[in-house]
């Protein structure tokens, strides 16, 4: 007479795998997953019958395979031949939140100064004021005094937005 075992569901498994873990060890795994998913788990916990020898095999060895990654030191031979360039250095970004304490006119001048990259940024943490500082920007024209005016709040604000 030839028995089937029939194959575990993937809940069976973690329920199985849970409780060869230990209570305070289960505890702390289920804290991240959903609390609907965590909770018919904990209960198939409670209520487990003792797991075959061949459920226990199962299911340690999937875990068995999830741990088989390669060693730290070596490294695969497709790996090795190819040259990896190294990583630009980040740029560091610039914080914008002073401009927050000045009136929506001087922070629509002050961005027509950035470049488009910085307008952005700069747009988006402004919480309040975005749509205010937007209009005023796609309405503003340049003037003869906007370059000098620029250039001084430039002077101005070196280091801190510029």
């Amino acid at each position: 007479m030839v028995v089937r075992v029939m194959p575990l569901s993937g809940r069976e498994k973690a329920t199985i795998f849970l409780s060869i873990l230990g209570t305070d060890t289960s505890a702390r795994v289920l804290r991240y997953l959903p609390d609907e998913l965590a909770d018919l788990i904990a209960s198939g916990i409670n209520h487990l019958p003792s797991p075959s020898p061949q459920a226990l095999s199962e299911v340690l060895d999937e875990f068995k395979g999830f741990l088989a990654l390669p060693n730290a030191g070596e490294v695969p031979p497709q790996l090795e031949q190819r040259e990896v360039p190294p990583a630009p250095p980040p740029v560091p970004k610039k914080s914008y939140t002073m401009l927050v304490y000045e009136r929506p006119q001087m922070i629509a001048f002050l961005l027509s100064l950035f470049t488009e990259q910085q307008k952005e940024e700069a747009l988006l943490s402004l919480p309040r004021e975005r749509a205010v500082v937007s209009e005023l920007l796609s309405g503003l024209y340049k003037n003869p005094l906007h370059a000098k005016l620029g250039n001084k709040l430039k002077a101005q604000f070196a280091g801190k937005i510029f």
